[in-house]
């Protein structure tokens, strides 16, 4: 058998490795344009999804300098040892390689979309390399660094439609990330726990029991759910979108947050938010419905 036959494409490796099951998490850039109603305009889709699609390559960069840097602890990991790079399918230097080619294309990207929005790329960049290289081993300061990354996504999504973002938007967003964050370390502690192998990353025995840290969650979900709450009801976005009917999405953000805290923490999927959120379909539905009544409320609003 040749060795074309027997090792994955390079170009296959190459789009695994980059994780775009990942880029979900750019949507977070089309909040403000969401809240804003300029998803309703046709010209703006163009920068939102430059934007969208730079900021996603930026992180696929982080993703490949990730998996070059850690290789060898991944390799200890029952399932981060079948990605390219850590089974040794993808060598160092393509990967290299191509991660700079994600960050150059993603920045220019974002810069054709909006040149303000670059900042905000470049700034979520610097904070992955630092996350990367040392943040990622300081519990707690882990998952916080994370939660900046989508205030970030939220901040350029703003400047690529020019409008300010409420503080009260950016507050929510990242107790989100802390609360996604901290169910997905609770589901790493649990599975190292029940099966009792040597943790391949030291930072999960720094953290504290899962009693404490279901604690944890349990008061990053009521301040979720607050700080849109009182996003909805505050002056500002009242006078802002002539409405104070938002406030009627509430009950969708509520039954989203609890609902993902449920499934999350039966068995073992909260170790992967995307895919939770992927493949869970009350959770796609409710996005939805949410996405369309926040949307039909502003719309009406301005008639």
């Amino acid at each position: 058998m040749t060795q074309t036959e027997t090792r994955p494409n390079i170009l296959h490796l190459m789009w695994s490795s980059i994780r775009p099951r990942h880029w979900i998490k750019s949507s977070f850039l089309i909040v403000p344009a969401l809240f804003t109603l300029q998803i309703l305009d046709p010209h703006s889709w163009i920068r939102l999804l430059a934007g969208v699609l730079g900021f996603s390559l930026i992180a696929s960069s982080i993703y490949l300098i990730n998996d070059i840097i850690n290789r060898s602890e991944d390799r200890l990991h029952p399932l981060k040892k079948h990605r390219p790079i850590a089974s040794g399918l993808l060598s160092v230097g393509p990967a290299s390689v191509f991660s700079m080619i994600c960050f150059v294309s993603g920045t220019i990207l974002l810069g054709l979309a909006n040149i303000s929005a670059v900042q905000y790329g470049l700034g979520y960049f610097g904070l992955m390399i630092v996350y990367t290289v040392f943040l990622r081993s300081l519990y707690i300061i882990d998952v916080i660094t994370i939660a900046i990354g989508f205030v970030l996504r939220i901040m350029a999504g703003a400047n690529l439609i020019d409008e300010p973002v409420s503080y009260w938007l950016i507050l929510c967003t990242f107790t989100i990330a802390v609360f996604l964050g901290l169910i997905k370390r609770r589901q790493e502690i649990a599975a190292m726990t029940d099966t009792k192998p040597k943790p391949t990353r030291k930072v999960l025995s720094d953290y504290p029991s899962l009693s404490i840290v279901d604690g944890w969650i349990n008061v990053l979900a009521g301040m979720t759910v607050l700080c849109y709450a009182l996003y909805t009801v505050d002056p500002q976005t009242i006078e802002k979108h002539h409405t104070g009917r938002l406030v009627y999405t509430l009950p969708f953000v509520l039954y989203g947050i609890f609902h993902y805290q449920s499934i999350a923490l039966s068995g073992r999927q909260g170790e992967d938010p995307v895919q939770l959120i992927s493949s869970d379909t009350r959770l796609r539905i409710v996005v939805a419905i949410w996405g369309v009544t926040v949307a039909g409320i502003l719309y009406f609003a301005k008639m």
